[in-house]
């Protein structure tokens, strides 16, 4: 009897789910051929990450601001805090904001105050808006480049959901996280358009999405060589490979014709991939010079004298490492990892040989697992902004500083999974639940971090109890500690942590009083007092101390300038007064002995509070000059700083 070639009847559509080219290879660590599911399960698939990812975060929309970095870059912000001005867009076009020059991350700041005002609730959704989107591209880019569909879903789940996402999507001061690696995604998906259909267009395209990434944030100088690692793998550009690595040519998938290997595409050499990318290394050479010049300028570059190369380099070879291991464990996350007292060489020379093994090993795969070496590479040269080398700041290593070189380790991690599991149908379920039950692990404990991110009290507990060890660590968490319950007005509580940032001795204030209580007229414990007080930040009890001072002093030139630097530059309005602080500085200047740096210094800043810019242009100039005469470049520098608020008619504040 002959037998029919024709389709059996009532088989006339695929089910939701039903994977396109079925057959073709496993793509998946689910059970079932690999193959691209339908357009109607993808955009289900999609859904439900971006559901679950907001579950998951869904508590910072609770969360409230934080003292570290918040008032300088959104709430004390006099650039932002009055939302969208064409004012505010010409300053951060050419001023740094937190130290850093991001003008697109900026915008986005005062369009959140343009829409939400200061509640913080509004900020927190426009970051977590960015956060799923970023997921949703991953694995939207991820599947165009390589055409695995569950892999790169896999992939965008894990980063969706890792706690170490959390301080880039909880604290809103990192919005230039979450913005430029939109923009990095953006960029990738263009240049897989242009390497499929080279083209002026296609290119502008790509340098237009890496230019607004770098103005979101510069870590993004290395994504020229990330173009390269995908030219080798998924997009096979190199010349003599075959379209892939290693010469073989992977079989083309129904409906798959504009993902995976490039076809048609003019193949190159090693050396001509990096050469037709130069106006791409061109804008992230330009993005690095500002970046530098910029953090210079504003003192986050940490000297050599601080922290010596050798300390830099043992740190961010162990850091390569610490990461990982937070990756694979993400336990005790903490805002504020401090350096170590001891240099750590030992672990450094282990770091380096680790380091070594792992790149030899990925490279000896380049043929059979391209994922591999394509994978580390990117976790490896993506951080190398941020590693410490160039030390920005006083931390070792930083939860945010993960958000894009963790794709990369994700990539080669679920690709080698699905590798290992591919010829085994119980092998892809036992992965495909392994993989369930380690997202909602993540999920969890997400949630849980993103609580800790409620308020600073919350965090710098954790912080405290995390650092506990190290000084600097329980330094910083006790100042910001102290600061928060001045803030909410529970002083009493303040005095042990503000005491235990200033490295006093429990009760020193205590002590003081009781000192000044046998002896009024002790000027120099009043001054301790005031200077204490002061930078506890209970400001108006250190300007009574100062005023006792001029009581029985007029002419006393340290409580003269304290207390008018106070009423003219203190972030907080309602301890500033224009005209008090006029009044002491100009006192200051004419009973000083000879010209001071530091007093015309304090009567630039009163007068720029008073609305007297021109007074303050001239009183500024004045003390650069002063300072430069006495050999104190590092003064001169930060005057000069504030010199520039003062051209551009706008006082200078503390924290802003």
């Amino acid at each position: 009897m002959a037998r029919s070639n024709a389709r059996p009847a009532g088989r006339t559509s695929r089910a939701p789910c039903e994977e396109a080219g079925a057959g073709a290879g496993s793509d998946s660590v689910l059970p079932g051929p690999g193959a691209t599911p339908s357009l109607a399960c993808r955009a289900l698939t999609l859904i439900v990450l971006a559901g679950v990812t907001v579950a998951a975060f869904a508590g910072v929309l609770r969360n409230g601001w934080i003292l570290l970095d918040d008032p300088s870059y959104v709430t004390r912000n006099p650039h932002v805090m009055h939302g969208w001005t064409l004012e505010g867009l010409l300053w951060f076009l050419h001023q740094p904001h937190g130290h850093n020059w991001h003008p697109l991350t900026s915008c986005s700041h005062m369009l959140d105050v343009q829409l939400f005002g200061l509640a913080p609730a509004g900020h927190h959704a426009m970051s977590l808006a960015f956060h799923v989107l970023n997921a949703l591209l991953v694995a939207i880019v991820l599947h165009r480049l390589t055409g695995a569909w569950w892999r790169s879903v896999l992939v965008a789940g894990l980063f969706a959901l890792h706690p170490l996402r959390v301080e880039s999507v909880a604290w809103i001061s990192e919005r230039k996280d979450v913005l430029s690696t939109t923009f990095l995604l953006l960029t990738l998906e263009a240049y897989r358009g242009w390497a499929a259909r080279p083209g002026r267009a296609r290119y502008a395209l790509v340098m237009a999405a890496l230019a607004l990434g770098l103005m979101s944030k510069p870590m993004l100088v290395t994504v020229p060589f990330l173009l390269v690692l995908l030219d080798l793998w998924p997009l096979g550009r190199r010349a003599g490979t075959g379209g892939w690595p290693g010469g073989r040519a992977e079989p083309r998938r129904a409906g798959a014709a504009d993902r995976g290997p490039v076809r048609g595409a003019p193949s190159r050499s090693l050396a001509g991939l990096v050469a037709e990318k130069w106006p791409l290394f061109a804008m992230a050479a330009a993005s690095a010079i500002i970046t530098f010049i910029v953090q210079r300028q504003g003192g986050a570059v940490v000297s050599v004298e601080m922290i010596s190369p050798g300390r830099r380099v043992c740190n961010a070879l162990i850091s390569y490492w610490r990461y990982v291991g937070k990756t694979l464990w993400p336990s005790d996350l903490a805002v504020f990892y401090p350096y170590g007292r001891s240099l750590d060489v030992a672990g450094a020379v282990f770091a380096a040989i680790g380091l070594a093994a792992v790149s030899v090993v990925a490279l000896w795969q380049v043929r059979k697992r391209p994922y591999l070496p394509v994978g580390w590479f990117w976790y490896v040269g993506t951080l190398v902004p941020v590693i410490g080398l160039l030390q920005v700041g006083s931390q070792a290593y930083a939860d945010r500083y993960t958000y894009i070189p963790s794709i990369g380790l994700l990539v080669a991690g679920v690709w080698g999974l699905a590798g290992l599991v591919s010829g085994s149908r119980s092998g892809r379920i036992v992965a495909a639940s392994v993989s369930v039950i380690a997202l909602a692990a993540l999920a969890v404990a997400t949630s849980r971090q993103v609580a800790i991110w409620k308020d600073t009290r919350t965090l710098y507990t954790q912080e405290l109890a995390v650092t506990q060890g190290n000084l600097i660590g329980a330094q910083a968490a006790h100042k910001f500690l102290g600061q928060a319950f001045v803030q909410s007005g529970q002083v009493r509580l303040a005095i042990p942590h503000l005491e235990a940032w200033l490295g006093l001795a429990p009760h020193f204030e205590d002590s003081l009083r009781r000192k000044l209580d046998s002896d009024p007229g002790d000027v120099e414990t009043r001054r301790l007092l005031a200077g204490t007080l002061a930078r506890e930040t209970r400001v108006e009890e250190a300007i009574r101390e100062y005023r006792r001072i001029l009581r029985g002093d007029p002419d006393d030139l340290d409580a003269l300038v304290n207390a008018a630097w106070i009423r003219a530059t203190h972030e907080e309005a309602g301890h500033r007064d224009g005209a008090e602080a006029v009044r002491l500085a100009e006192r200051a200047r004419d009973q000083s002995p000879q010209p001071m740096a530091v007093i015309y210094s304090t009567l630039a800043a009163a007068y720029a509070e008073a609305g007297r810019f021109p007074e303050a242009v001239r009183a500024c100039e004045r003390a650069i000059e002063l300072a430069r005469s006495a050999g104190e470049g590092k003064e001169a520098q930060r005057y000069a700083q504030q010199l520039r608020c003062y051209r551009a008619g706008m006082p200078f504040h503390f924290g802003e």
